[in-house]
């Protein structure tokens, strides 16, 4: 490989690594031009620290191909050898050492001996379940449930467990159907956290049933939500519970506050709770969570809650970040006398911190 040419003509820019025409640029980083005389092109390369000048006319470069000169990337020619090499390796390792020319029973009959497999063998393995997925039918994403179902209830050595927990964070989300759900639910009740979070994905992406939900409720209940730091927030069950309008409308919505991981996830809870509640009780709910409410308020343009609204403009004067919201809402579901009174309080807080200074 070699280093950054410098190639120009007349009436282009000059830009580094680069062949120019009015036409077209193809760059050359990282290219190997060994077969390519760039004499041919017209132009002439030049140390890297000095600026070439072409004073011949410019014709196409005759030994690339037409689609190689229309090639988009705007990392040219050098990144996409570069990045072609790093795909080709990987299918040859797919094809050749993997399982890429193995029917998808095959596949399901592999991984019934997970325990007979190297971890090499087993990332390859899961590695292909992973992109047959994607194209793959509803039948068959339910009969690879049942081979995991089935290994699910095996007992396998520790490394190997390990290595089968990794799996079903990999997999499971990407299932469907019911024996995904069967799957999943034994997940959730699972001792193994790590099996535990790829069922709470799943969930996240695929919805609460019935089994899930009555599980998370008693959690809640118990306050034994989970909330490690290396999953994502939009997984936690708090984040479950708070986006399912059944256990919001079957739980206190001040228990829901209580477990929902994020301020967004404790708006959405609200947001179901407003259309259940009357304004007063979910009012009184939200009283230790005054920015949800007023985000929810005004999301919804809810203005059955004005008069909750205004009441929080005096409550919450010290706190001119929680009011500059409040006036947005106000703004959005109030009257212009409302807005009048609102801008009348939101002055004088500004005032008096100028004072201040």
């Amino acid at each position: 490989m070699i280093p950054y040419r410098k190639f120009s003509h007349p009436g282009s820019t000059f830009v580094p690594g680069v062949v120019q025409t009015q036409k077209s640029a193809v760059l050359l980083l990282d290219l190997d031009l060994g077969e390519l005389d760039l004499g041919e092109l017209g132009g002439t390369v030049v140390p890297a620290s000095e600026t070439g000048v072409v004073t011949e006319p410019f014709d196409q470069p005759r030994d690339l191909p037409p689609y190689l000169l229309r090639y988009p990337n705007p990392w040219g020619l050098g990144h996409r050898r570069k990045k072609g090499l790093e795909n080709l390796r990987a299918a040859v390792t797919r094809y050749r050492n993997g399982y890429g020319g193995m029917s998808f029973e095959g596949l399901l009959g592999a991984l019934l001996r997970f325990e007979e497999r190297s971890d090499t063998d087993t990332t390859l393995l899961v590695d292909e379940i992973v992109v047959r997925l994607s194209g793959s039918t509803a039948e068959a994403a339910e009969q690879l449930a049942g081979v995991l179902h089935e290994l699910h209830r095996r007992s396998m050595p520790r490394r190997r467990c390990l290595q089968f927990d990794r799996a079903l964070q990999r997999v499971l989300f990407l299932l469907r159907g019911t024996a995904s759900y069967d799957l999943a639910f034994a997940c959730l009740r699972s001792e193994r956290s790590l099996r535990r979070w790829a069922a709470y994905k799943f969930y996240g992406i695929r919805g609460l049933d019935d089994q899930a939900r009555s599980v998370l409720a008693f959690q809640a209940i118990r306050g034994e939500i989970e909330e490690p730091g290396t999953a994502s927030v939009r997984f936690y069950p708090g984040s479950l519970i708070a986006k399912d309008a059944a256990l919001v409308a079957n739980l206190d919505l001040a228990v829901v506050l209580k477990v929902a991981p994020t301020t967004e996830m404790r708006k959405i809870a609200i947001e179901f709770a407003m259309s259940s509640e009357s304004p007063a009780t979910v009012a009184a709910k939200c009283e230790d969570y005054p920015q949800e409410l007023v985000w929810a308020v005004q999301d919804g343009c809810r203005s059955e809650f004005l008069p909750f609204i205004m009441d929080m403009i005096d409550d919450y004067r010290d706190d001119p970040y929680l009011l500059h919201y409040l006036l947005r809402c106000v703004a959005c579901i109030g009257c212009r006398d409302d807005l009048e009174y609102a801008l009348h309080v939101a002055s004088a807080v500004i005032d008096l911190a100028d004072a201040e200074q």
